[in-house]
């Protein structure tokens, strides 16, 4: 599984200590060795924990949520610790 294409979707709280990130990824599946089924889904963060899958609450493979969430910050200049709602 692989993660691709993060997009900040919104950020519900009033402060940091209750902020909740929600925002949409691709994710890609190979099945066999050539075909790959991509697919949307949504991910979810408290302030100071790891992303989940909302639909199932498992957790994202290996961080790659993360890298993707810095990726998106350097490109569009936001830091989504330091963000004001």
């Amino acid at each position: 599984m692989k993660l691709n294409n993060f997009e900040l979707i919104e950020v519900l709280g009033d402060s940091a200590i209750d902020w909740k990130f929600r925002a949409e990824v691709d994710v890609i599946e190979t099945r066999f060795m050539f075909f790959k089924k991509s697919t949307r889904r949504e991910i979810f963060r408290k302030y100071g924990s790891s992303w989940y899958f909302s639909d199932t609450g498992k957790s994202t493979p290996n961080l790659q949520a993360e890298n993707l969430v810095r990726a998106y910050e350097a490109k569009h200049g936001k830091d989504l610790e330091n963000i004001n709602v």
